[in-house]
């Protein structure tokens, strides 16, 4: 059997973004009276797969497809994570952490890994400020400047909300650039630099979230390092 969210367990971040080689750590908070944590990951487009297990003897099994993996996973009384040394962008995905009892494994919400690969792909987004500190009610000015070889009009940037304890990153904000319904990806022999502010009022019941600038183009996304927004 399976449940979602049944019991109290907790992963912090509904949205996580690193660069393609950096190292990630995905963590999740449990109750202490589960014998056995999983960790299962979902593919873009695929059901999950069976990831590792660690029991509370902590012995890690990694399951076929992952056995020859470099990742990591240590466990306390009531805390788990999952550690890649260096993601790629196969890596990228939702990743579950799940417990098991009396043949019911509990599921919670998830994290989506997004592995950013600009290198690859010649578009660099940068987000000013990293951190932002706002009276509640009032707006929060971000600014994202994307740099490319393709250009603006076939680009399309949107922003994206992820705060903890949300059950996925939702998108908010969406900039439209006159030709977006035909965009054609065609690459430039020179680079295009192009700047999107957006202003978000921030309610008076907000709880802390980082904002995300994204853009679409040639069938790929790269997100942005992100802003945090708190109120104060």
């Amino acid at each position: 059997l399976v449940s979602a969210g049944a019991v109290d367990i907790y992963q912090g971040q509904s949205l996580v973004s690193v660069r393609s080689g950096e190292a990630v750590t995905l963590n999740c908070t449990l109750p202490d009276q589960y014998e056995d944590v999983l960790w299962y990951k979902q593919p873009l487009g695929q059901i999950p797969q069976e990831m590792a297990l660690k029991g509370r003897t902590m012995d890690t099994i990694l399951y076929p497809g992952f056995q020859n993996s470099s990742i990591k996973l240590e466990r306390t009384e009531k805390h788990i994570s999952l550690t890649i040394p260096h993601t790629t962008k196969d890596d990228e995905g939702i990743y579950y952490c799940a417990t098991s009892a009396l043949k019911i494994i509990s599921f919670y919400k998830g994290t989506f890994l997004a592995v950013r690969d600009d290198s690859q792909f010649n578009v660099s987004v940068l987000q000013t400020p990293a951190l932002q500190s706002v009276p509640p009610g009032e707006a929060v000015n971000l600014q994202c400047t994307v740099l490319s070889e393709i250009r603006s009009a076939e680009l399309r940037v949107f922003w994206i909300r992820s705060a903890a304890g949300s059950s996925f990153p939702e998108i908010i904000f969406t900039h439209h650039n006159s030709s977006s319904s035909s965009r054609q990806c065609e690459i430039s022999s020179s680079k295009h630099s192009s700047v999107y502010n957006f202003s978000p009022n921030i309610p008076n019941n907000h709880h802390a979230a980082t904002y995300y600038c994204t853009v679409e183009t040639c069938g790929r996304i790269i997100i942005g390092n992100g802003t945090a927004v708190a109120t104060g």
